[in-house]
């Protein structure tokens, strides 16, 4: 080996390296993780710090830093080397072929771009840009941490500084720098704030330009080429891989701002999509460095949208993903640039919904809209129908709540997807009686929503018994119907306890089209599921709503009295019902 190919084997570490392709984790002296290059589901590529080399078991392929790099990029040795060197800061010295093919090489070309743009930006003529980043909260340092910089306002400021330097034009236009006019050749981020794009090893692949004043669009890419894909590139992935091992999740945004914002925040584990649409290419660049990742797209229709479509992306990259509902109207940057905006951010975090409870959320008031629920339904449980069965069974019985069904015809419906076969069960039911999603929600309470304790009980209590058919044969109808508020749920334990099984009711319900008890056993799944509940809490649920209908008649006693419409038997039996009130409560 080479002196040089010796020197840069010393400087580099295979785990660092690896790491920036592969998640690995630690098992023993050794790492471990899927092969990157070979489809695998359990494990098999090991990487040895000591020996600083890597095997798959799987497919067989091994070696050391430059191997592993030669095969992840399709490089040749020489090219591997020159990538390495410059990653460990290595002079080599013998240059690949001189100095001409230095200047042709398009990455050089967009290095000197850069520093072009970030020398104008703090010279004279970037007064205007200097002060619209300063609005936007960014200082000198913040400006020299990311490489922002500055297109000047002139037609051919950086086509001339770049011919000055010795580049050809065909090699600048090539680079996505310099467009063709009718007055020639013209710099093509002229006018515009400047974002370099940089892969995840740190190289630049093109720049991103935001129109701070005049006509235009808003935001211009460099164009598709060689270099520039955007299909694969994700903004500050270089910047934010380390964080996201560390902390095992990656944050999500859109745009260029909300992902600086995110880093000056403190959450320097976030990138961005370079718009809505995110890509196969960008989910499996995710997926080498965490199993989980937050979406923080905008709380607009387009982001909400989105949010979904790069949730399913990412599931079918094996990633676990949480969706943040961020406030009405807002992005993550300006979320996070206003007051208590981090401490507000990290709450939402807090609250973020896994996609099948997400996408329920986002499609909750067309599937109780007649006329836009059959095709609300039919999107969500195609989704949900993508997804393994192990990815949604611990939100099953909220997505079924949801529905306002019971969580076995959820399953039913989901399986049938999943075979290609279409259903007409209750899910299709439109206008389902009451709210069954109360659990399906942004973070907002049950209070928020209007719901009682004393109905999420009764619905509770009801699910009990519709399951446990050992309860119900120790209860007597006294004991729970004459403290239910909801005819409805009396309906249903009345009924139970009487004798009559589930499966008949079920199927009565079904021939009448009755959509309203359903929803409430629904309900009762999710509040069970929510809180960990089951029949050894029955009996103290069935006593708070004993005490709760006595307060009830209590308090409609005593309101008579205050009008002085009760009668003595009636007075009498509200001071009893005070009698029991307070030794239910010291019970």
């Amino acid at each position: 080996m080479s002196d040089d190919a010796s020197e840069v084997k010393s400087r580099i570490d295979i785990v660092e390296l690896i790491g920036s392709y592969v998640q690995l984790r630690r098992v023993g002296s050794s790492l471990k993780g899927l092969c990157p290059f070979h489809s695998e589901k359990t494990p098999s590529f090991i990487v040895s710090p000591d020996r600083q080399t890597f095997h798959c078991f799987g497919c067989g392929k091994g070696g050391d830093v430059f191997t592993f790099l030669m095969e992840i990029e399709g490089l040749s040795f020489r090219e591997a080397l020159e990538q390495l060197a410059r990653r460990a800061g290595v002079r080599l010295s013998r240059p690949s072929s001189g100095d001409t093919a230095r200047r042709k090489d398009t990455g050089v070309i967009l290095e000197a771009a850069e520093a072009f743009f970030e020398k104008s930006l703090l010279g004279s003529g970037g007064e205007a840009p200097r002060l619209y980043l300063e609005r936007r909260g960014l200082g000198r340092d913040d400006l020299a941490r990311f490489g922002l910089g500055w297109g000047p306002q002139s037609w051919d400021a950086l086509l001339s500084h770049l011919r000055a330097a010795g580049y050809a034009d065909g090699d600048i236009v090539s680079a996505g720098l310099a467009g063709q006019g009718e007055r020639g050749l013209y710099d093509r981020f002229r006018g515009r704030v400047i974002f370099p794009v940089r892969d995840e090893m740190g190289h630049i692949r093109g720049f991103g330009g935001r129109l701070i004043d005049g006509p235009g669009a808003k935001y211009v890419n460099s164009p598709e080429g060689a270099l520039f894909n955007k299909r694969k590139l994700l903004y500050l992935m270089y910047a934010a891989k380390k964080a996201i091992r560390e902390r095992g999740r990656a944050i999500l945004t859109e745009g260029y701002m909300d992902a600086i914002r995110c880093h000056l925040a403190g959450y320097t584990e976030a990138v961005a999509s370079l718009g809505t649409s995110l890509t196969e290419e960008q989910a499996a660049l995710i997926k080498r460095f965490s199993d989980l990742c937050y979406i923080a797209y905008d709380s607009d229709g387009a982001g909400q949208e989105a949010s979904v479509r790069g949730m399913y992306v990412l599931a079918g990259k094996g990633v676990d993903v949480r969706v943040v509902s961020l406030s009405s109207g807002k992005d993550p940057d300006e979320l996070l640039s206003g007051e208590g905006g981090a401490a507000l951010f990290e709450s939402l975090l807090k609250k973020a919904l896994p996609l099948p409870l997400y996408h329920v959320f986002i499609r909750r008031k067309d599937m109780r809209t007649p006329g836009a629920g059959r095709a609300a339904k039919d999107d969500v449980l195609n989704g949900l129908a993508s997804l393994p069965t192990l990815d949604i069974q611990p939100y099953m019985s909220k997505i079924a709540a949801g529905f306002g069904v019971l969580q076995h015809q959820l399953e039913r419906e989901i399986e049938l997807r999943r075979r290609g076969a279409g259903s007409k069960s209750a899910i299709y039911a439109e206008g389902t009686e009451g709210d069954s999603s109360v659990y399906i929600s942004s973070g907002a309470d049950n209070g928020e929503r209007g719901r009682s304790r004393a109905a999420d009980l009764e619905c509770a209590v009801c699910s009990i018994l519709w399951h446990d058919a050992e309860l119900r044969s120790r209860l007597d109808q006294r004991d729970v119907v004459p403290f239910l508020a909801d005819e409805a749920v009396a309906g249903v334990v009345s009924a139970l306890l009487s004798g009559e099984s589930p499966e008949e009711l079920e199927r009565r319900w079904r021939a009448l089209g009755e959509t309203g008890c359903p929803s409430r056993l629904a309900r009762g799944d999710a509040i069970l599921a929510e809180g960990g509940l089951g029949a050894p809490h029955a009996p103290k649920m069935i006593e708070e709503l004993r005490t709760m209908a006595l307060k009830r008649r209590y308090d409609e006693l005593k309101e008579k009295g205050l009008k002085g419409e009760a009668t003595n038997d009636e007075i009498a039996e509200k001071d009893e019902l005070a009698k029991k009130i307070k030794g239910s409560i010291g019970a």
